[in-house]
């Protein structure tokens, strides 16, 4: 039974299996296998517009100014956290307790959100800003040392990328809708794993001369990404410490 894509596996993985299945199936002919061949055209469909979409991602086409202000928003970010994290540990009672409030309040918004694809990050970080800036809790961050000048710094410095980003996509929305590559390595997923795999193994119990050999071989490619990622999960957990505000 072939096992299934790891949720955890990232946009490169999982383009790679893709690709490399359609073109596994393309070595022989099934084309008298009218199911199957609607899960791989489907699935050709799909890869193309996450190929597409891939280009347009964070490592991708764009360019090369809308990277940089990325990063000025990432560091920027990194930067409060680790203050915020200092005044966690000061020894005054109140400083200490606003930060609390405030770390919570990042944390409610991701701590990693610097980490997130474009689109989340942009999301997540209107969110975070709205959130802070509410009359209720924007006095606790004022309160904190070293603090609320760096997340007003965050807050240009990521709407400044938020505009760029607007002025990148509204430049090619003429060419192409862009699916965000997140979103679309979500679909494969699901395609290789609810239909694909589903479907080729009650096939190789059922005709097992046909489809057993095809079915080994599907089981490779997503065993070779899976290794992969459970390996980098794995380095990722032994490396870091449990909470980890540089990253």
């Amino acid at each position: 039974m072939n096992q299934k894509i790891f949720h955890y596996c990232n946009t490169s993985e999982i383009s790679t299996v893709a690709t490399n299945l359609l073109i596994a199936f393309s070595k022989g002919d099934w084309s008298a296998d009218t199911a199957l061949s609607r899960i791989l055209a489907k699935l050709g469909i799909e890869n193309e517009i996450f190929t597409k979409s891939i280009r347009f991602s964070k490592s991708g086409t764009q360019p090369k100014i809308l990277h940089e202000k990325d990063e000025i928003a990432d560091q920027l970010f990194i930067c409060t956290k680790l203050f915020i994290w200092a005044n966690l540990h000061a020894p005054e009672k109140d400083i200490a307790e606003k930060a609390e409030l405030i770390w919570n309040v990042f944390d409610a918004h991701n701590l990693n959100l610097h980490r997130q694809s474009y689109e989340s990050q942009m999301a997540l970080t209107k969110s975070l800003t709205e959130s802070i800036n509410h009359p209720d809790v924007r006095p606790s961050l004022d309160g904190l040392t070293g603090v609320s000048s760096r997340f007003d710094a965050f807050a240009t410095a990521s709407e400044d990328f938020r505009s760029t980003f607007v002025e990148f996509q509204q430049s090619v929305a003429g060419l192409e809708k862009v699916t965000p590559a997140s979103t679309q390595k979500n679909v494969i997923r699901k395609i290789i794993n609810d239909q694909l795999t589903a479907y080729l193994d009650s096939m190789a119990l059922a005709l097992p001369e046909k489809y057993d050999a095809i079915n080994h071989v599907i089981a490779q490619h997503i065993e070779s990404i899976n290794t992969k990622a459970r390996a980098r999960k794995t380095r990722h957990t032994a490396t870091e410490p449990e909470l980890n505000i540089t990253e």
